[in-house]
């Protein structure tokens, strides 16, 4: 007998008591509404219903380049998973995680258990949060030429240099800066990240940052802080969060 749906995971779900999905979000489009799924010891799983016409491997496969298809569903995923934040400890699963069955679901996430409980305690009481940090050439060589106006070609010519060069000198003083605001916040987290920005690039830093509940006014004070001190060096601070920790669900070596 063929199957008509499959199985679709949002999120793993730690929590006291048992786990309400009465107010949860839709979800994905044309899926069933979400239910929860015991897998023991107050371990459950978000799971719906998912037709295979529009979520089997070939028809996923050939809409991966429809960026709105993928982005909408990416969303209602994201939003499942920010709502069960709130109820407890998430590990989220990947967009377009399927199984046969509940069954097969259930068994591979009982499977997994010993890696989920390390993650669960790792990130219980945490989110996570991300930093960007930009350079804004424009506000620098602003900064360099005041208000005076070239008196000729010359002058012109001269002052670019002067606002090239000033630029240069401002990022290569920056890198070693950036290396202490990592540094500073990560010592107030739990975990941290760092990605290389993507050369040449304006951007300077991108960090994510699991940090405890607790901790986050601070936290969130302290990027204030670096905030005000960079605006002088033309540089833009940009916190998001709190988000799940998306990028704090692998172990590291």
């Amino acid at each position: 007998m063929s199957r008509s749906s499959a199985t679709y995971l949002y999120c793993v779900v730690s929590c006291r008591g048992t786990l309400s999905v009465a107010r949860a979000p839709s979800g994905l489009p044309g899926l069933s509404r979400p239910r929860a799924l015991p897998v023991g010891d107050g371990l459950w799983l978000v799971a719906a219903d998912a037709p295979l016409p529009e979520y089997g491997a070939g028809s996923i496969q050939e809409n991966l380049q429809d960026l709105d298809w993928i982005s909408g569903r990416a969303m209602a995923h994201e939003a499942m998973v920010e709502h069960f934040d709130r109820a407890g400890t998430v590990v989220p699963m990947k967009l377009f995680t399927l199984f046969s069955d509940d069954v097969r679901a259930l068994e591979h996430i009982r499977g997994d258990r010993d890696r989920l409980d390390r993650i669960l305690t790792r990130i219980a009481g945490c989110q996570e949060w991300g930093l960007l940090v930009r350079f804004d050439e424009s506000r620098a060589k602003e900064a360099v030429a005041g208000d005076s106006r070239p008196a000729s070609g010359t002058a012109f010519l001269q002052r670019k240099k002067q606002e090239k060069d000033a630029s240069r000198t401002l990022l290569a003083r920056l890198q070693p800066e950036m290396d202490e605001v990592f540094a500073d916040l990560a010592d107030q987290s739990v975990e941290s990240r760092r990605r290389p920005p993507v050369s040449p690039s304006p951007l300077l830093l991108d960090g994510a940052f699991l940090v405890r509940n607790t901790d986050a006014l601070d936290f969130e004070e302290t990027v204030r802080g670096w905030a005000e001190r960079l605006r002088e060096s033309a540089c833009e601070l940009t916190l998001t969060g709190p988000w799940p920790p998306y990028n704090f669900l692998e172990e590291q070596p």
